[in-house]
């Protein structure tokens, strides 16, 4: 399980992580600007989902590693 979790964080920092999620999200919120003033689409009841998403895909795996070998990931 420790070997997929490495494959899944893909040896990132935890900096690294906030960055990339950070970015995941702005593109997630002009998406639904498109969607809300493009195309008259309602996606909010969708948000907290994909933002739950989003984040448990990018810091469960890290914190997990990081509890799991002692070191933060990304440092070897």
């Amino acid at each position: 399980m420790l070997q997929k979790l490495q494959q899944i964080n893909d040896d990132r920092s935890l900096m690294v992580n906030v960055g990339v999620c950070f970015c995941v999200i702005v593109m997630m919120g002009l998406g639904n600007l498109f969607c809300r003033f493009v195309l008259h689409t309602d996606m909010t009841y969708l948000m907290p989902w994909l933002l739950a998403g989003v984040v448990a895909y990018f810091f469960v795996p890290c914190l997990v590693l990081w509890i799991a070998t002692g070191r933060p990931p990304g440092k070897s």
